[in-house]
Order: structure tokens, then sequence, then C-alpha cells
């Protein structure tokens, strides 16, 4: 029964969900599930990151990016639960809109909560650096 408790308590169906409905291009829905207050962190992931806050900068922010793109997921390879947070460890595939040309890369995520909503997540390329944000090493 422990684990079944264990299981119902995990942080990491919250993230799981939220990353599936932005693969299926339901912004709206994936934005839904995440705080009024979401920060959202690229800042370490790209040159031209940044910090977005709030559902609607966020959404502006995904909608402008899916712009750039014919195709684009986020494949989660690993997930990881700390007392903090929840670490998704993979990789963005993707093609250029226009262009046609597949890009793949690492892609690992922080997600931290308040209460059952996901408040901040941090996006890194570096898996070394994610699993030190997420207080994994």
């Amino acid at each position: 029964m422990a684990a079944a408790d264990d299981m119902a308590r995990s942080k990491i169906p919250i993230a799981q969900a939220g990353l599936a409905a932005f693969n299926d291009g339901d912004y709206e829905r994936a934005a839904g599930l995440l705080h009024p207050d979401i920060e959202w962190d690229t800042a370490s992931l790209l040159p031209d990151g940044g910090l977005y806050r709030g559902r609607d900068e966020l959404l502006a922010y995904w909608r402008d990016v899916a712009e750039r793109w014919d195709e684009l997921r986020i494949e989660p390879e690993e997930w990881i639960e700390t007392d903090a947070a929840v670490v998704m460890l993979g990789r963005l595939e993707g093609r250029g809109a226009g262009s046609g040309v597949p890009v793949e890369g690492p892609w690992h995520q922080v997600w931290r909560l308040k209460g059952e909503l996901p408040i901040r997540c941090e996006n890194f390329s570096d898996r070394d650096a994610a699993l030190r944000a997420g207080g994994v090493v």
C-alpha cells in the first residue's frame, strides 16, 4: 500500500502532463496546467534565452517558437524526483520551418512546484547542470 501512496504523491505526472500537452501543440492546455505565476527560464539553454513570467507571457513565447518550427517535440528519456524538484532528462527533436532542416539536441528541465502546480521550469542543454539544479547531485 505504501508504494501506491508514494505514486499518488509523485510530482512527476504533473510535469509529464504539461510536456505531453506541449508536444501535442496544445499550448493553452499546457499553460493551464501551470501555476498562474509560472516562471519559464531558458537563459541556461539558449544564447538568446530569457525568463518568461506568467501564463500569458509564456504562451506568447511558445507561439513565437512554434512559428519557427514545422515540427518540435521534447522527448523525455528519464524522470527523477527529488524533495525540491522534478528533473526531466531528454532531447529536443524538430524540423525548422521552411528549411526542413532537422535539429536534435539535449534538452533537460527542472520543474519546481507550488502546491500541486508547477511554478518554475528551468531549461538546460547541460545534463550535469540540470542534475545539480534539481538537487540530484
